[in-house]
């Protein structure tokens, strides 16, 4: 085999430590965004490019003035208006039936209406809202009005002549065109803040994402090298002609050198793996949403296999659980990574190894993200041997990319070239319940960032935000339940 050229990675070397210069403040949390409360302010950027000037001078105690807003059209006075007295937007019925009764009998007859109703009483005794004395009053002799006919068409007729002698004067009036001024100008201070605080958390987010990109693109590259400086200590020159025929050996106690092209595969996916899917710590993190799973396989006995075990922070929680634990992979750099650690790590087939044990033998059998590398052949006997060997009581626990997620499942789910294809979480299930397994459990784990949900909330964005923000990945847990003895 040849060897990896000295000089090359004492250039590798040499541009990691100008970026470590260049970039030493590199670990430097940004902080947190806002995160809760995005949905929430996204909602009110919605609103008040809808709604403009809904912003009461003085929301405890609103003047008659505002709630018959008549510098704005009928559409907007009834979205101001359940606004106000109810905190919501109109529903479609509401805003038909409530548009009619201001076509026929007025705003103001509108207004008295809807102070009348229980809902808008309760929501304004909620908030503690003062309406005037004169308001209360008038919607007390509206509502006695309305209880006899006569008075009620007489009370129809008289309202809208009064209303349009009031507008007329407030129209002219200093005080109505000053209170308009002022509200529209703290309407539009509102909108400048809202929008200048999701700019300001939208480029939080962006800043916070490529750091972790940067941090973990730095730890893959110097995971890299660390690989090539410990093999090219272990490497001997072997002929030109003899390095297409070197094959993988395994034994205990080191695994032999593979060929020059697997080797910086197997380099690559290490970084890749440092990149995208997380630093190890994040990764034990999410690990750690399986305590319950290891705790009950624990009655079962004390010995686990990790098939795929990758860096290892799984087989790290194990042992520290109280498990015999050791690991496969058939990555020579993540076995390298793994036995440098101190962990029982080889460089192994996963059916072979289960192949190798005997029944009734392990508590627990754990595979994260292989199942979506395997064929379909490869996986169905995986499982059906993975019951052989499992204890009574004993769990299998694979996790996999979730497809519910539309986004997953359309694009993430291939930025790793040696994924086969998505497994749905239903098929998985099935596949555990026919080889014997029960109970299955599937369990979902790591929702998408808010900024992927759809800020609205129509039937359609609903129905939208339910595929785009399913978590993004699952797991299937069966357990190999004790057999039933015989009376």
């Amino acid at each position: 085999m040849n060897n990896v050229p000295e000089r090359d990675i004492a250039e590798l070397e040499a541009r990691l430590r100008q970026a470590a210069v260049e970039g030493e403040d590199i670990s430097q949390s940004l902080g947190e965004p806002l995160g809760d409360w995005r949905h929430r302010l996204l909602k009110h950027q919605v609103r008040y490019q809808h709604t403009p000037y809904l912003v009461l001078l003085n929301p405890g105690a609103p003047s008659i003035i505002e709630l018959l807003a008549y510098d704005q059209d009928n559409e907007h006075f009834l979205t101001a208006l359940y606004h106000h007295l109810l905190g919501r937007e109109v529903d479609p019925e509401g805003r038909i039936y409530y548009l009619q009764e201001t076509e026929h009998f007025g705003r103001l007859f509108v207004l008295l209406n809807m102070l009348n109703t229980e809902p808008v009483s309760d929501y304004l005794n909620e908030q503690g809202t003062q309406i005037s004395p004169r308001l209360l009053q008038l919607a007390k002799i509206h509502k006695k009005a309305n209880r006899v006919e006569w008075r009620s068409q007489l009370w129809q007729k008289l309202l809208p002549k009064l209303e349009r002698r009031w507008q007329r004067w407030l129209t002219h009036h200093a005080e109505f065109r000053r209170a308009i001024a002022l509200q529209r100008s703290q309407a539009m201070r509102q909108h400048l803040l809202i929008d200048a605080v999701a700019e300001l958390d939208q480029r939080q987010m962006q800043l916070q994402q490529r750091q972790q990109q940067e941090h973990a693109k730095h730890q893959g590259v110097w995971q890299q090298l660390a690989y090539l400086r410990r093999h090219q200590a272990q490497t001997k020159p072997a002929d030109a002609d003899d390095t297409a025929s070197i094959a993988v050996q395994v034994n205990d106690a080191q695994p032999a050198v593979p060929s020059t092209v697997n080797t910086q595969l197997d380099a690559y996916y290490l970084a890749f793996e440092d990149t995208f899917r997380g630093e190890e710590h994040a990764i034990s993190a999410h690990l750690e949403r399986y305590r319950s799973v290891w705790v009950s396989a624990r009655q079962a006995g004390d010995r686990a296999l990790d098939l795929g075990c990758g860096r290892g922070e799984w087989l790290r929680m194990l042992t520290q659980a109280g498990y015999q634990s050791y690991g496969i992979d058939l990555n020579s750099t993540m076995v390298a990574h793994c036995q440098e650690q101190g962990f029982n790590v080889t460089l192994q087939d996963a059916l072979a190894a289960l192949r190798a044990q005997p029944d009734n033998s392990h508590a627990l059998i754990t595979g994260f993200h292989i199942a979506e590398h395997l064929p379909f052949n490869v996986l169905f006997e995986l499982v059906g041997e993975a019951f052989r060997v499992l204890a009574p009581g004993g769990s299998l626990v694979l996790e996999t990319p979730n497809p519910e997620n539309l986004i997953v499942a359309s694009y993430s789910f291939y930025h790793d070239l040696t994924h086969r294809n998505p497994l749905t979480p239903v098929t998985l299930e099935f596949l555990y319940q026919f080889h014997g397994y029960t109970p299955v459990e599937i369990k979902r784990f790591n929702p998408p960032p808010e900024e992927t949900r759809i800020p609205s909330e129509t039937p359609t964005a609903e129905r939208l935000n339910h595929m785009l923000c399913a978590p993004m990945d699952y797991a299937v847990v069966g357990t190999k339940a004790h057999s039933k003895v015989a009376v």
